[in-house]
């Protein structure tokens, strides 16, 4: 199966979190949180359309001055998503300079704060020299955001503040079958595109396709798509190691295919864990293992593991594995 989503950490375990999501064959990325992002190329920056933050600490959030400078003069709209208050730093980050000359410029940033049960949406436009500007709030039901191709859900948990965890789950994923396709001499094509897109967005079964100057039904092509589970990737950092989080955790990152999680201290550690509100290696194997995720990647460790990395690891995987 060639998968839809190709998930990677932008930086190393000690360093800023950050995951890059490419959505592969649509030119498109998302990035989850938005620390330092100065590895990632001006390239894979453009493709960036939705930015989850997990909240506005500057390890979590520094990075936007490199994101908004690489997507400047782009036409593609910006979208941010985040706790409470991610309005009001996305304000002060863009109040933070003057914007006389970029009136004709058509970047969008539409900035979406989520509360409890509400998503307040704001705007901020350089037509307007992003002045903010506000929409009508939507309801918060847990999913955060739909498209045919995936959804991404989250839960507001506590880092002493409110944070955000997410989910990226594609609602199933299409394959393609290569023997069926041959059989009936059809070639490979931008066309295959646009048929599990029809499919994704549930068109009729008498929609055409025009193959090789021959016109096709949908009906008459699916035979040739098979349906199975999509891919699905978690993120989760920066949570207080209490009970109403893991209670919140799980139900959020069942079934991940991988599940990026912070492992900040060692079980040894707990007491620290819990003063300076973060997961440790042993919780986050614990959540991977009660979750049924098929794949745990660890990262943003405590500085003072730079000389004992394994134990993290080691922790972890034997929570994880048994």
């Amino acid at each position: 199966m060639k998968p839809s989503f190709h998930a990677r950490p932008v930086n190393g375990p000690f360093e800023d979190p950050c995951v890059y999501v490419r959505i592969l064959r649509e030119k498109r990325a998302l990035l989850f949180d938005l620390g330092y992002i100065g590895r990632l190329e001006l390239g894979n920056l453009l493709k960036v359309t939705d930015v989850f933050v997990t909240h506005m600490h500057m390890d979590h959030f520094a990075g936007f001055d490199t994101l908004l400078r690489g997507v400047l003069k782009r036409d593609t709209p910006l979208r941010i998503f985040g706790p409470e208050n991610i309005i009001q730093c996305v304000g002060g980050k863009l109040n933070g300079y003057t914007w006389n000359l970029i009136k004709d410029y058509p970047l969008k940033i539409d900035v979406f704060e989520i509360n409890k049960d509400s998503i307040s949406h704001a705007g901020f436009y350089a037509e307007n020299s992003f002045r903010k500007v506000m929409h009508p709030t939507m309801i918060f039901d847990g999913i955060i955001k739909k498209e045919p191709l995936f959804k991404i859900q989250g839960v507001l948990l506590t880092h002493q503040i409110p944070v955000m965890a997410y989910s990226l789950e594609e609602e199933f994923h299409i394959n393609i079958n290569k023997a069926i396709l041959t059989e009936k001499e059809l070639p490979v094509g931008p066309w295959l595109s646009d048929l599990k897109k029809a499919i994704r967005e549930q068109r009729s079964e008498e929609i055409t396709f025009e193959i090789n100057n021959k016109i096709f039904t949908l009906e008459e092509l699916m035979e040739i798509a098979t349906i199975t589970k999509g891919q699905k990737i978690s993120y989760v950092m920066d949570v207080a190691p209490s009970d109403e989080n893991m209670g919140k955790i799980i139900p959020l990152v069942k079934g991940s295919d991988i599940l990026f999680c912070e492992a900040y201290f060692l079980e040894k550690d707990r007491d620290r864990a819990e003063e300076r509100h973060h997961l440790t290696a042993a919780l986050a194997g614990k959540i991977a293992r009660e979750a049924n995720v098929g794949s745990l990647e660890i990262m943003h460790f405590s500085p003072k593991y730079r000389h004992s990395v394994d134990e993290l690891y080691n922790e972890a995987m034997k929570e994880f594995k048994g």
